[in-house]
């Protein structure tokens, strides 16, 4: 692949949208940002957004590009945002990642929210994406860059809104019902299981509406031979089983939203000493609860929420599952948020939030007998955090202009402060000029700051200073007739980035020697473009989005084997594309995604790429649809970068899977 002329040739027709907006064509199909439904963009401001006068870079994948391209989870989905990965580490499935800034085991730095509502794990710190089944997704929402001053901690790189199902316009309702099998989810010999099942049914009037939806995902893949820290070789399976639930209603000036979620996925963190090579069982559960009262004042707005989130986690801990871990955290959040209308197009939003979070704990046991073997020094563990940001903009015809900044005060890791500007430049509404600058933060979790197991592994360091990032992006945005185009250039510095070091290191009055535990990174930086073109046409559709970034090395440190710094394990270059195109009732698909060669801690991997394929047929309210998961076969691998032991990398993809799905609407 020559990846100049590549980039070029995208660039090329990037700048071929840059012209001015004519009016369109009765003939020509706006593309889908351009509908109604797709301006009320909330990710990055309290107010209704586009992606053109959004006051940060947002990508949004909507309800029409999930089923056009057959997105089998909302992971799947984001896989072709330019700028994100979503990859694995030796213990976790899904893990989202943008711009290259790598989480740890479990922390994320992209916070993860549901209809708006964050969603992570008090304890550990990471959101998860498998809360809400594909089925149930109107759209997804994507914001590139640091989104503190909105959301506070945990969104240190980005945020990703999933926004539920909903009927079009008032007195309206909508139903779903829908299934499907696929190859490999049984067992060894590609049997066929059932892959998914989804049932949503949702109403709307003129003072009410609401969305139920249930959905259970599996995704077991072929088998393939893998080598563990012993060098122990067994023929395994990867599997994840998600299940969740979901309701949200509407009544007057009320909005209740519920939550609840259970998966189960392997666990690679143990030697593989069983002979059928079959994994341990992770299971993680979550649930939410989240009302919000819309004052609805005449000089702007103003909303009260309130919410409650739970989880549950239960991880093996030796090589003979007897030994497991069991992890019980909530978050208990208030938050007053409003936005008052100012003389001469200018505006003021604001707000503030308490947040309590408890670790009711963190025990390791026997799960033969339920007999406790140790406390990981968490339980009872809790800590608040109160904060408050303000924003003043101006919005006008041809500008949009935004400066705020918030402050945190958390009772573990003392205070905060980040800001961000934006200046926004229309020369129509579907042609913008962005000029960004942002900060983020993100506090510690009680497991970074005071894990201490039983066999030392890592230790907790409750010393530990919150992660920072600051971040200037330069952004343009075009459509013109069928097509869009948008192109980002970015610059971030990494400062006190949480990671596990190798060392000498005190704790609580005891030594220990070459051992590892949490510390803070020097600092850091990278930068990068993003490219991303669509184009929407009566028949066919396509998409392709590519992101390239250089980075230093300033956070490099020694382990056993070598050196590790962030920017060693990601690629230089990410790419992924797509085509649709309808036959009549019948529609076929592809889309790839592929990433450039990139380092191990001891060696390298090539350059990856896989291709899926999908063949539908839609008649009335049936849609039945054919496809092929990993087309190639070849397993897609990407360096294990969390535990750097034997291991040097992990399949994303093991092998070729094959699914047929049917949803019946009423």
């Amino acid at each position: 692949m020559n990846l100049k002329l590549l980039t070029s040739l995208i660039f090329f027709a990037a700048v071929l949208t840059a012209a001015p907006a004519r009016a369109q064509d009765e003939s020509s199909e706006f593309w889908s940002f351009m509908t109604e439904e797709a301006k009320n963009l909330t990710v990055a401001s309290d107010a209704p957004e586009t992606v053109f006068n959004s006051v940060s870079n947002i990508t949004v994948i909507s309800r029409e590009m999930i089923e056009r391209y057959n997105f089998a989870s909302v992971s799947e989905a984001l896989e072709i945002v330019p700028g994100m990965m979503v990859l694995r580490t030796y213990l976790m499935h899904n893990v989202p990642t943008i711009r290259g800034a790598l989480q740890e085991h479990y922390a994320d730095k992209v916070l993860v929210m549901i209809n708006n509502v964050p969603m992570w794990n008090a304890v550990t710190g990471e959101g998860d994406l498998d809360r809400v089944g594909i089925a149930s997704v109107e759209r997804i929402e994507v914001l590139l860059g640091p989104a503190s001053v909105l959301y506070g901690s945990n969104a240190l790189t980005g945020a990703i809104n999933i926004v539920l199902r909903k009927p079009a316009g008032t007195a309206a309702s909508l139903g779903l019902a829908g299934g499907g099998l696929g190859s490999g989810a049984g067992g060894y010999g590609d049997s066929g299981d059932v892959s998914r099942a989804s049932g949503l049914y949702a109403w709307s009037g003129k003072q009410a509406s609401y969305t139920l939806a249930a959905d259970s995902y599996n995704k077991a893949q072929p088998v393939f031979r893998f080598s563990d820290e012993n060098g122990d070789v067994n023929a395994v399976r990867d599997y994840l089983h998600a299940r969740s639930f979901n309701f949200t209603g509407t009544r007057g000036k009320s909005t209740l939203l519920v939550n609840a979620a259970r998966n189960d996925q392997n666990y690679f963190g143990n030697s593989l000493t069983l002979a059928s090579g079959e994994l341990f069982n992770a299971s993680r559960e979550a649930a939410l609860a989240s009302y919000a009262y819309d004052f609805a004042p005449h000089w702007g707005g103003l909303k009260y929420t309130v919410t409650y989130d739970w989880q549950h986690r239960s991880i093996p801990r030796d090589a003979s599952d007897n030994v497991r871990s069991d992890i019980i955290g909530a978050r208990f959040i208030n938050s007053l948020s409003g936005r008052a209308d100012l003389p001469k197009a200018f505006y003021l939003e604001g707000g503030s939030t308490y947040e309590y979070r408890y670790v009711r704990h963190y025990l390791n046991y026997f799960s033969n007998t339920g007999v406790p073997e140790s406390d990981n020094e968490m339980s009872g563990r809790l800590s608040d955090e109160v904060s408050a940001h303000a924003q003043l903009g101006y919005e006008s015809e041809k500008w949009k202009l935004l400066a705020g900044s918030r402050y945190t005060h958390n009772t573990k890791t003392g205070d905060n402060l980040s800001s961000r500007a934006s200046a926004i430049y229309l020369f129509n509404e579907v042609n913008s000029l962005k000029a960004l600058f942002s900060q983020s933060f993100r506090s510690p979790t009680p497991f970074e700051q005071y894990f201490h197991p039983s066999t030392v592994t890592v230790l907790g360091n409750p010393g530990l200073d919150p992660e920072r990032t600051d971040t200037f992006e330069l952004s343009y945005l075009a459509s013109r007739g069928k097509f869009f185009g948008h192109v980002t250039a970015y610059y971030a510095k990494y400062s006190d980035t949480i990671y596990r070091n190798l060392g000498d290191f005190a704790r609580d009055g005891t030594a220990y020697t070459a051992v590892n535990y949490y510390d803070n990174a020097p600092d850091y930086n990278s930068s990068g473009l993003e490219l991303e073109g669509r184009y929407e046409g009566k028949r066919t559709s396509a998409f392709l989005a590519l992101e390239r970034l250089n980075a230093s090395r300033g956070d490099e440190h020694a382990v056993t084997g070598g050196s590790s710094w962030n920017f060693k394990y990601v690629p230089a270059y990410t790419i992924s594309g797509g085509v649709s195109h309808n036959l009549g009732d019948f529609f076929l698909a592809s889309n790839f995604n592929g990433y450039g060669r990139n380092r191990t801690l001891r060696g390298h991997v090539d350059p990856q790429l896989w291709i899926d394929v999908s063949l539908g047929y839609r008649k009335g309210a049936m849609r039945h649809v054919l496809a092929a998961r990993n087309l190639t076969g070849h397993t897609v691998l990407y360096p294990e970068y969390a535990r750097l032991r034997a291991v040097e990398s992990l399949p994303l993809y093991s092998g070729r899977r094959l699914e047929y799905t049917f949803e019946y609407r009423f």
